[in-house]
């Protein structure tokens, strides 16, 4: 019933919010077409256009049928690809730009091995995500919910419980604990607008800032136990494994570094360009273009020594076989030190 009542609503959206609202959904379902997809290369290949187009109907079909809200992308999918789009640029509206560099991999590639391998780490990029999105999530949400609990608290006692006790004892009779209390509460409840502001505000700077803000200082921050660290640690692991992918068709690691900045958001763009800079400086030095603070000091320990016996290729391969494995237990680990971070302000609050 509930699930016929969302589909109806749906249906009554205008075009546009029909395809934000089905291109959501399809994202949180993307690793499973993923490896649905590589299975029908491994078996039919790449090129065969036909039988990937008859996949995109099928899903659509069966989605469509079921009634869930995905069904609409893969019907986008397929017409963009009847239009002339190869996979990767019919697939770009609808995955995150680290995976479509990949997809654009495993299309240009001639081989399908590398195809092959291209869809299998866009698989592992989404599958870390999901894993990662949702440990920070529960690890972030008792802290933030303790935080408005409190605020709600600050609110009441402020326009209801503290006004009423001064007829019992008068305000200049309290501790300055007492008096500093009854100011910040009341203050919340008599600008209740302004402190939910502030909040807002606060929150949604954080969001805008995990994409948009650069430079040294915010490297600084990425390195405390904060929640831009874990956000930065997954990102790292998905270059690497981005960088491995276009290593493995052959590419420099100049080219690669060209390659990902075009479809790079500005924090990630920031990055590839110091790389970028450093190795212009240095091109036999390609371990130093690294180190700009994107990656983990045990990351970067492991290409040093791989950089010292010239085995810089092979080491990124390597780590890119194994490091979201890696990053997913390290970023659980620091997840629950941001847990504990923030409950700390939270009880100081």
């Amino acid at each position: 019933m509930i699930k016929w009542l969302v589909y109806t609503l749906f249906r009554m959206l205008p075009p546009k919010e029909r395809l934000r609202i089905s291109t959501w959904r399809f994202k949180a379902m993307r690793e499973m077409f993923y490896r649905e997809t590589r299975l029908d290369v491994a078996k039919k290949g790449l090129r065969n256009s036909e039988t990937l187009l008859e996949r995109l109907d099928t899903l659509e079909e069966r989605h469509r049928r079921r009634k869930n809200l995905s069904w609409l992308a893969f019907q986008k999918i397929a017409q963009r690809m009847r239009a002339g789009d190869d996979f990767a640029m019919a697939m770009k509206p609808f995955i995150p730009n680290d995976e479509f560099v990949l997809l654009e991999l495993a299309s240009e590639s001639p081989r399908d091995d590398a195809a092959i391998r291209g869809l299998e780490l866009a698989e592992m990029a989404a599958h870390a995500k999901g894993v990662l999105s949702t440990t920070t999530s529960m690890q972030m949400a008792y802290p933030a919910f303790l935080l408005v609990y409190l605020y709600a608290f600050c609110v009441l006692f402020g326009s209801e419980i503290l006004p009423a006790t001064l007829d019992v004892q008068p305000l200049e009779n309290w501790s300055s604990f007492g008096q500093f209390i009854y100011a910040f509460d009341t203050f919340c409840a008599d600008y209740w607008w302004l402190t939910s502001s502030v909040v807002a505000g606060l929150i949604l700077g954080y969001f805008q800032t995990l994409k948009r803000w650069t430079g040294k200082f915010r490297n600084k921050v990425d390195a405390m136990p904060l929640m831009w660290r874990n956000r930065r640690d997954l990102r790292a692991a998905l270059l690497i494994v981005s960088l491995a992918g276009l290593f493995d068709s052959g590419l420099t690691l100049r080219a690669a570094l060209d390659k990902l900045m075009r479809s790079a958001d500005p924090w990630m763009r920031w990055h590839l360009r110091q790389m970028s800079t450093r190795l212009t400086a240095n091109p036999d030095k390609p371990m130093q273009a690294m180190d700009t603070g994107i990656f983990s000091e045990m990351t970067i320990d492991i290409l040093t020594d791989a950089a010292g016996r010239d085995q810089f290729v092979e080491s990124v391969k390597s780590l890119g076989h194994s490091s979201l494995d890696r990053v997913v237990d390290a970023v659980r680990r620091n997840a629950k030190i941001t847990h504990y971070v923030l409950l700390a302000v939270a009880v100081l609050v």
